[in-house]
C-alpha cells in the first residue's frame, strides 16, 4: 500500500460514518410534526364513526408547562362555545321541558356538552400568577372536524389533544362541540 492511501481511506471512513450520522438527525421527526401526526392518529380513534371526518383545521403544536392545559383565555373562548350550545339545546327543547329523545342530533350534542364540561372541570386548574413557571411537559395540538354521529347526525367538535414531551402519546384528550 503507498503511503499515505490508507490515511486517505480512514478520512474518508470517517467522513462518511459523520455524513450519516448528521443525515440521521437531519431526517428525525421534529417533535412539533410528530405532535401533530399522532393527535390525527389519536382523532380517528377516538371518534364514533371515523370514515365520516373532515379536518376542517389543526392548530400548530403549543407547548404545556405542568399540567395546566388550558389558559385564560382559552377557558373564555370554551365558555363562550358552550354558552351557545347551552342555549341552541335550550331553545330546541323549551328549556328542556320537550327532551325528544328520538331526535338523535339534540341527544348528541347534550352528551357531547356534558362530557366536555366534565373534562374541562378536571383539567382548568386555577394557577396563581405569582407562582414559578413549571418546566416543560408536552404539546397541545387541537384539531377542528366535522362529522357524522353513530346516529347519523352531523357534527363539528374541536378535539384537543395533550401529548407528553417527545410527542409519543396522548396524554389526555377531549372535545369541545362547536356549532
Amino acid at each position: 500500500m503507498r503511503p499515505g492511501t490508507k490515511l486517505a481511506v480512514m478520512l474518508a471512513g470517517g467522513a462518511l460514518v459523520w455524513g450519516l450520522i448528521a443525515m440521521a438527525l437531519c431526517w428525525r421527526e421534529k417533535p412539533q410534526k410528530k405532535a401533530v401526526r399522532v393527535a390525527q392518529t389519536a382523532l380517528y380513534a377516538s371518534v364514533d364513526n371515523p370514515e365520516s371526518v373532515k379536518v376542517v383545521a389543526v392548530s400548530e403544536p403549543d407547548s404545556v408547562f405542568g399540567r395546566c392545559y388550558i389558559d385564560d383565555d382559552e377557558k373564555m373562548a370554551i365558555a363562550v362555545s358552550m354558552m351557545k350550545v347551552n342555549e341552541k339545546v335550550m331553545s330546541q327543547t323549551d328549556g328542556l321541558r320537550d327532551l325528544d329523545f328520538e331526535d338523535s342530533s339534540v341527544t348528541d350534542l347534550v352528551s357531547r356538552q356534558m362530557s366536555a364540561m366534565g373534562a374541562l372541570r378536571s383539567l382548568a386548574g386555577f394557577v396563581d400568577p405569582d407562582a414559578p413557571r413549571k418546566p416543560f411537559s408536552g404539546w397541545k395540538v387541537k384539531i377542528e372536524y366535522e362529522a357524522v354521529s353513530e346516529g347519523g347526525s352531523p357534527y363539528r367538535s374541536e378535539y384537543w389533544f395533550i401529548l407528553d414531551r417527545d410527542a409519543q402519546c396522548v396524554v389526555n384528550s377531549f372535545e369541545i362541540p362547536l356549532l
